[in-house]
């Protein structure tokens, strides 16, 4: 997973319809038996793939407000998301052109693409919904990583039959009025600020009953209805139009077909230009900065393959990656930093031993195992599951099939890695490059990644560095036994070497000793 997430495969028709999405907590962070932090993790299931993709650290949400031992973050088990907000929102941009002497305002719009449902004129935004009352992912994954309990409960089916077992249907819901599709014009010196709809998404309300019926088999979804005399629309697609017209000062806003619309008006309006959106120079791109190399070097990839991996995703994003032990990548540095020196290192064989569990159960079966499906059934979908896109679903070299991840340190969209050792997929050059200067006159403004040395408040005088010194969620039952821990400054980190647990991903060369049996 890159930092831009998931790729869709574009090249077989797979990018058009449903992935599934679920953020549960987990026990795939475990650093003891005890260990009871909130694990967040996110699954997905798409047509190619089904299992977890990413899963967030106690430390991730500790080094942010856990500067008091009594501090409680998202990784407290006793702090529980009850539920995830879902929904689109932004600024989609638009042209103004106001034509003097009282001539009214014309107005040209990005357009917004909605997908239609296989067979009718409405589309489905969201379905398939399930919420959880108890800890049914930690319990039914807790055999697979641990390596106990019956052969079957070690399996990824188990965890698809206790997310059927376990999971409840919401109360679904009738869209209202508020639920079309309208766009704000914000406030200016001589208008108010001013909404307006009428494009044709979800300007019909359903019928309570039919609507409720058809959701409630659904296991609830976000529908909306297409008025396709109103939107431009395809097979698959539909089109908000562009054109708005108010005809004059405080009259109604009104869309407008192509064809109305004078030639001598889209001029003007296509003569301005929206501004580019790059907000940086490339500097944040890659390969890490000589202020980032200690975090992948130490403990580093893996000893017995180093190279740079590097593939081409189809949207044309350039990855180049290597492959580190789990425990060794990056974003777990500092989750075992700031573990007391003695139980540094059998926190890390006990989250090892425990990830290549992990992998030997997801690789055992044939095809793609399922970790949790749409519950109307893949079948009774709107329209087809989408497909990662293939330069994301990597297979591990010889010797690091279990217990190693691809750990991105390249990416950026149309320049190839200069020094790339091993290529994925059939690319190994770009076809398409960057322009000549393409960065240029886009310098960040914001200052140098994250602020680590801050002025502080008059009260206190001085300077402070930032995060400071953190109190993480402590990996036993007792939080009274959190202890503080400074973070360093980039130009001091000091990590430690790779450690040798008895396990098959142990690096060939380890100077430490067996912590692990």
């Amino acid at each position: 997973i890159p930092n831009s997430f998931v790729h869709f495969d574009q090249e077989s028709d797979r990018i058009d319809g449903f992935m599934g999405y679920m953020l549960t907590r987990t026990p795939i962070g475990k650093r003891s038996n005890e260990d009871n932090a909130n694990y967040w993790t996110i699954i997905i299931d798409a047509l190619n793939f089904s299992g977890p993709v990413m899963y967030m650290s106690a430390w991730f949400w500790d080094s942010r407000i856990n500067w008091n031992p009594k501090s409680v973050s998202w990784s407290d088990h006793r702090a529980l998301i009850s539920y995830i907000a879902q929904g689109f929102e932004g600024s989609i941009g638009s042209h103004v052109l106001t034509i003097p002497n009282g001539g009214g305002k014309w107005i040209k719009t990005n357009q917004i693409i909605f997908p239609k449902d296989n067979g009718a004129n409405t589309t489905t935004l969201f379905t398939g919904h399930s919420q959880f009352n108890n800890d049914w992912a930690a319990v039914a994954m807790e055999p697979m990583l641990s390596g106990t309990g019956s052969a079957e409960s070690q399996k990824p089916s188990h965890i698809m039959q206790s997310y059927i077992t376990d999971r409840v249907k919401p109360e679904c819901n009738t869209p209202g009025e508020h639920s079309a599709w309208k766009l704000w014009i914000e406030e200016t010196d001589d208008e108010p600020e001013t909404e307006f709809g009428g494009f044709g998404v979800g300007d019909e309300v359903p019928a309570d009953a039919p609507f409720l019926e058809a959701s409630d088999a659904a296991s609830c979804h976000a529908r909306l209805t297409l008025n396709t005399e109103k939107l431009q629309c395809g097979s698959t697609f539909c089109k908000t139009r562009k054109y708005i017209r108010q005809v004059k000062k405080g009259s109604e806003f009104s869309l407008l077909k192509n064809n109305k619309v004078p030639k001598h008006i889209k001029k003007a309006l296509n003569r301005i230009k929206f501004k580019p959106t790059k907000l940086n120079d490339g500097r944040y791109l890659g390969p890490p900065a000589q202020t980032e190399k200690a975090c992948f070097d130490t403990p580093g990839p893996s000893p017995s393959d180093s190279r740079l991996y590097c593939t081409r995703t189809q949207s044309g994003t350039w990855l180049g990656f290597k492959w580190y032990r789990f425990v060794d990548q990056p974003e777990l540095n500092h989750v075992f930093a700031s573990m007391e020196k003695s139980e540094r290192d059998r926190a890390r064989c006990f989250m090892q031993a425990r990830i290549e569990r992990l992998h030997e159960a997801q690789s055992s079966g044939q095809g793609v195992p399922r970790w949790f499906d749409a519950p109307q059934g893949e079948s009774d979908l709107p329209k087809a599951k989408v497909g990662i896109d293939p330069a994301l679903l990597l297979t591990p070299p010889t010797g690091l099939e279990k217990g190693f991840v691809p750990i991105p340190l390249y990416e950026r969209n149309r320049e190839m890695p200069a020094n790339c050792e091993v290529f994925v997929g059939s690319v190994t050059k770009e076809p398409n490059p960057l322009p000549k200067g393409y960065y240029d006159g886009y310098a960040n403004e914001w200052g140098d990644y994250e602020e680590e040395v801050c002025p502080a408040n008059p009260e206190s005088g001085g300077i402070y560095t930032y995060p400071g010194e953190i109190f993480s969620y402590h990996p036993t039952t007792d939080q009274s036994a959190r202890k503080g821990y400074t973070v360093p400054l980039r130009s001091e980190v000091k990590l430690d070497d790779p450690v040798t647990c008895n396990l098959p991903s142990d690096p060939q060369k380890a100077s430490t000793n067996n912590l692990f049996s």
